[in-house]
């Protein structure tokens, strides 16, 4: 199905992995090679020995951060996508890449118009196609384009090879500098945080925009140096009496449950460095908001 050296460039979506993931594990086999949930910018891309990164760094620099909804379903013959929208930015990606390396047509040339799609099935007959349709559920799927990643075929599977963000890069800082930050960058870096909790009303005391699903953030760590490159993959407001256990073992602080994971945050929460942030001591109680993340780590830098 694919060749070893094989390149793709692509616009990872993850925060549509829960909705269709059951789906593309059925009936999409690509799959079964690691390609993630993803719209393409440019299928085949060179031969991996040939790409220039740092050309690719350059173009996408350039571009702007943009996002993407993803409501409806369309098809192509044995195939059904989700269709993103707007198409426009993701198309004049594609467009950009081609005007830089003309010798890389999308698909190979074999279709005159580039429309973006995030492929849910493909080899359907048209029953399969109408079940997909039927039985999919949880959209819409919203996301911030952030940039996009190499990927490439090692033989057996698609590896995320670099990853090309639009514009400045923001940061993510996790609590205040000093040995707390240095734990959980730390276990970010280890691979056992992958999830965070703040108080809604961090945000609304800083009149702040609430973090995007597909949003790329620098991890900083106590000595203002950016470690590593962030995704957020999932974005939630709930109130605190709905964080699970789930969770709390996902925030990777050795937490053993919720109750334990709810005293650790009221302690940051009500210490003295917050309140002062904050401007008076927050009210904590089963219907306080919190916001959700997950994420995950694209590269170490």
């Amino acid at each position: 199905m694919f060749t070893r050296g094989e390149t793709a460039l692509t616009v990872t979506v993850p925060a549509a992995e829960q909705v269709v993931g059951p789906w593309r594990q059925r009936y999409d086999p690509s799959t079964a090679y690691g390609v993630p949930a993803h719209v393409t910018v440019l299928y085949p891309f060179l031969d991996a020995a040939r790409v220039d990164e740092g050309a690719l760094r350059e173009l996408f620099a350039s571009r702007e951060r943009f996002d993407l909804v993803f409501e409806r379903f369309a098809r192509f013959p044995g195939v059904v996508y989700l269709a993103p929208e707007p198409a426009e930015p993701v198309r004049k990606l594609t467009e950009a890449v081609v005007a830089r390396w003309p010798q890389a047509q999308p698909y190979q040339g074999k279709y005159g118009e580039i429309t973006p799609h995030l492929t849910v099935g493909q080899g359907l007959d048209d029953e399969s196609a109408a079940a997909i349709e039927r039985g999919l559920s949880g959209l819409p799927v919203r996301m911030r384009a952030s940039g996009v990643t190499l990927e490439v075929f090692d033989g057996e599977t698609w590896r995320r090879r670099a990853c090309f963000p639009f514009g400045e890069v923001g940061e993510a800082e996790f609590a205040y500098p000093g040995p707390l930050r240095d734990k959980l960058v730390a276990a970010i870096l280890a691979g056992r945080k992958t999830a965070t909790s703040s108080l809604l009303a961090d945000y609304e005391h800083e009149d702040e925009p609430l973090p995007v699903a597909g949003s790329w953030d620098a991890l900083v760590d106590s000595a203002g140096r950016r470690v590593a490159l962030l995704e957020t993959t999932e974005v939630k407001v709930v109130p605190i009496r709905e964080i699970d256990e789930r969770f709390a073992c996902d925030e990777g602080e050795d937490y053993a449950g919720v109750a334990e994971w709810r005293a650790g945050h009221e302690r940051f929460w009500l210490s003295p460095e917050h309140v002062a942030y904050l401007g008076g001591a927050p009210v904590i109680d089963d219907d306080t908001l919190v916001v959700t993340e997950r994420f995950r780590v694209l590269e170490t830098l």
